[in-house]
């Protein structure tokens, strides 16, 4: 998409200069009357500002979930796996700013439009934006307001000032409820007067098909990540949904694979990765949690995301930076030179399309769904090899490279360690969804990560949470921010009690061995 028409571009515009805003306030007043404009540009415009905070973006807070999953890095200097500053690795307070006072409210105007003038599919791509929004931001904070923000205004109701602070159960299933909504409004009739153009949909060019299938495979996606903690609730949602493909139809081929389509380094809303890679001349670098996933199972997709460390005799060497190291842990590694480690590679950081969901992604929670002797209609072994395919396909993988990978004893489906398997899997298959990941890590404890225990965070383990933005939070709504984290431990901001959806996690696996030097392997 090379060019947006001229409400959207105006729309982008609004959007950049409240950016700038420091009126804390405006969090909480009334979305309704913040944002007035066609449903095209409210909705390119709220694609734009969620893809920035939500998805990876190497400049901004995403170098830190990044560097968490251990997936990549920008920074070659010794470094500690959990800043010392842990807003250092996340902008809380931008992030939700942006997302409560921009996106949202672009979202509710669109919604409030077709209430106006009925356009069902705008009202369900909008609910379907929302309820992404909010399940990204639950499952980063925890409990955040959401059944009074959506209404909030100034009013002499301070309810609506001051909105509570929802369970992050209520609001997942409230998100599911959303989700539900979405599905039961689309019109897939095709007549003129619901459809969407595709200029303004940066998501899937105004396919609403596409985007029905997105919202009953985001569905099973967080059924999924609460199946531990409510699995009555999430088996009897995932089998409705997988039995009945008539009703909810949900991601069917890489075809469907949804996500934002960025334009190039230099447009008007730019590929973030792209932008970096240009500005700064070199690709972000490989962290050794996903390199040496790679490298250990001889996955043929180290060829396609990651560049060979060129400082080496064999050019077709793969080389981790470690996710934490000072100068004395691990040896080897401190003050690393650029060539000595591994980048993305151009096949990755030059494409711009970036994916919220993928078909491969959802074959492998059928897998995990089935492990756990979910019906959903196929086996978790056939879901499971069906599942890597899928995402070696989507990277342009040979067919002949797939099978042996396959055939491997480490990736052979073993009942025995289902899950384990399924989830690594899943950590690959997601490479570049740094805060889905995020999550799945927390619920599951897989994969295994490398080291992360070095630093003034030594001991606390992995991360539970992100910071909440305290400024606007204790300032403004401290009385329901205090309410809403009572009883409940967090320690330096991220670490303590676990949410709602990991409540029954395991402990995050980590290599118990810190490497005593970078490890190199050769394909």
């Amino acid at each position: 998409m090379k060019s947006i028409n001229y409400i959207s571009l105006l729309c982008f515009i609004l959007l950049s200069i409240n950016a700038c805003t420091n009126d804390f306030e405006e969090i909480n007043t009334n979305p309704n009357s913040q944002v007035i404009g066609s449903n095209e540009g409210l909705l390119l415009g709220a694609q734009i500002t969620a893809s920035r905070e939500l998805m990876d973006n190497i400049n901004g807070f995403n170098k830190g979930v990044a560097k968490w999953t251990q997936y990549y890095t920008n920074n070659l200097q010794p470094i500690e796996f959990i800043s010392t500053d842990t807003g250092g690795d996340f902008n809380d307070f931008w992030v939700y700013h942006n997302l409560v006072t921009q996106a949202i409210p672009l979202v509710e105007r669109i919604i409030d439009n077709t209430e106006e003038t009925s356009h069902p599919n705008f009202k369900a791509v909008a609910l379907v934006l929302k309820a992404w929004i909010y399940e990204n931001m639950t499952e980063l904070w925890g409990p955040i307001p959401f059944s009074d923000a959506q209404f909030g205004e100034v009013s002499e109701e301070e309810k609506y000032n001051k909105p509570k602070f929802d369970t992050q159960e209520d609001i997942l299933k409230g998100v599911i409820g959303l989700l539900e909504e979405a599905n039961n409004t689309f019109d897939l009739s095709g007549n003129s007067g619901v459809a969407i153009k595709p200029g303004s949909d940066a998501f899937a060019s105004g396919d609403i098909l596409k985007w029905k299938k997105f919202a009953n495979s985001l569905q099973a996606r967080i059924l999924m990540r609460i199946s531990d903690v409510d699995p009555i609730f999430s088996k009897q949602k995932l089998e409705e949904i997988f039995s009945n493909p008539s009703k909810y139809p949900v991601l069917e081929s890489n075809d469907d694979n949804f996500g934002m389509q960025w334009e190039d380094a230099v447009g008007s809303y730019p590929d973030p990765i792209a932008k970096y890679v240009d500005n700064n001349q070199r690709a972000p670098i490989v962290i050794t949690g996903f390199l040496n996933t790679l490298g250990n199972l001889r996955d043929p997709r180290m060829k396609v995301l990651v560049s060979p460390a060129t400082g080496y005799t064999d050019e077709v060497t793969y080389v981790g930076l470690p996710p934490a190291f000072d100068d004395e842990n691990p040896n080897g590694f401190t003050r690393m030179a650029l060539d000595s480690v591994s980048q993305l590679s151009p096949n990755y950081t030059t494409v711009q399309q970036r994916p919220i969901m993928t078909y491969a992604e959802l074959l492998l929670i059928k897998a995990e769904a089935g492990a756990k002797n979910i019906n959903v209609g196929t086996t978790a072994e056939t879901a499971y090899a069906e599942g890597i395919a899928a995402n070696m396909e989507e990277l342009g993988v040979d067919a002949g490279d797939v099978a042996s990978y396959l055939a491997s004893v480490d990736v052979t489906y073993d009942s025995n360690k289902a899950i384990e398997q399924i989830i690594t899997q899943r950590y690959i298959a997601q490479f570049g969804q740094s805060i889905n990941t995020f999550s799945m890590i927390r619920r599951t404890g897989f994969p295994t990560l490398d080291f992360f225990d070095i630093g003034i965070h030594k001991g606390n383990g992995y991360p539970v949470r992100m910071r909440y933005p305290l400024a606007p939070m204790e300032s403004f709504n401290g009385e329901n921010f205090e309410a809403a984290i009572a009883g409940v431990t967090i320690i330096d901001n991220i670490f303590g009690d676990n949410l709602w959806f990991a409540k029954n996690a395991p402990t995050v696996r980590v290599e118990p061995n810190i490497q005593t030097g970078p490890v190199l392997f050769s394909y």
